[in-house]
């Protein structure tokens, strides 16, 4: 396993856990009832899904710190910060803790249902201080997860192309993350602009997606960090695709 991290065919591992796991999920939904699937994979955020997901996310901060992926140094510490911190936002998100620092006013005229949307912000019915929380949060969480991404996506761009095993890791981290949004908003979408409300089996396989495709995210980080370490840091391996990608 070890060895295989570092292999040409490494860049395989984040399609086959995506493939495989899309399965398992596929094989759940049709074998269970839409409650069994909502109280295992949704439930208000107590389902055994959501529950493993954070606890991923917080073994990912871990891993970050004791598994490095780039070589000791004070841009490595910088970019353990950075990465903890994206993990950090990420299970804010998944407890609400966000929803927490500002809650919808009952004065007349405001916004209703969750604050962090644009259209509470340019409300002037909500109190001025909720309104500047939402964009300072929207500030570090853009400032972060862009700013992150602005540094390391031509590198991700080119490394797909030469089968960087951590660039498809963190590939399928981004393109599961998308999946996810879609499966999360798309039964809000189709009842609110096309008057279409999904059955409850299709709803449950909307759900049996969105909840578990995003305990997928925190294991293709992990898995893209062990890649790293054994691709950048542990060893000294001269073989022409390792130093390959140790240059791009």
């Amino acid at each position: 396993m070890v060895t295989f991290l570092k292999s040409r065919f490494a860049w395989v591992t984040a399609p086959v856990i995506f493939i495989v796991w899309s399965i398992i999920l596929l094989c759940l939904w049709s074998t269970h009832s839409p409650e069994w699937i909502q109280a295992h994979f949704d439930a208000d955020g107590a389902s055994p899904i959501e529950s493993a997901t954070i606890g991923f996310f917080y073994l990912l901060i871990g891993l970050i710190w004791l598994v490095p992926a780039m070589r000791p140094s004070k841009r490595a510490t910088f970019w353990k910060f950075d990465f903890s911190l994206v993990a950090l936002i990420a299970i804010c998100r998944e407890l609400d803790w966000h929803k927490m620092l500002v809650h919808a006013s009952d004065l007349p005229g405001a916004t209703h249902g969750t604050a962090f949307k644009m259209r509470f912000i340019t409300n002037p019915a909500n109190p001025l201080s909720d309104r500047i929380l939402v964009v300072l949060f929207f500030v570090v969480f853009f400032a972060v997860l862009g700013g992150t991404l602005i540094v390391f996506l031509p590198r991700l761009f080119k490394g797909l192309f030469k089968l960087h095993p951590v660039c498809w890791s963190i590939g399928f981290l981004g393109g599961t993350g998308i999946l996810v949004n879609i499966f999360d908003r798309t039964p809000s979408i189709l009842r609110k602009k096309f008057d279409t409300v999904l059955t409850p089996p299709t709803e449950a396989l909307m759900t049996a997606f969105e909840e578990g495709m995003e305990l997928l995210l925190p294991i293709f980080a992990m898995v893209a960090i062990l890649q790293a370490y054994r691709i950048y840091v542990a060893g000294a391996d001269d073989d022409s695709h390792v130093a390959e990608w140790r240059e791009i």
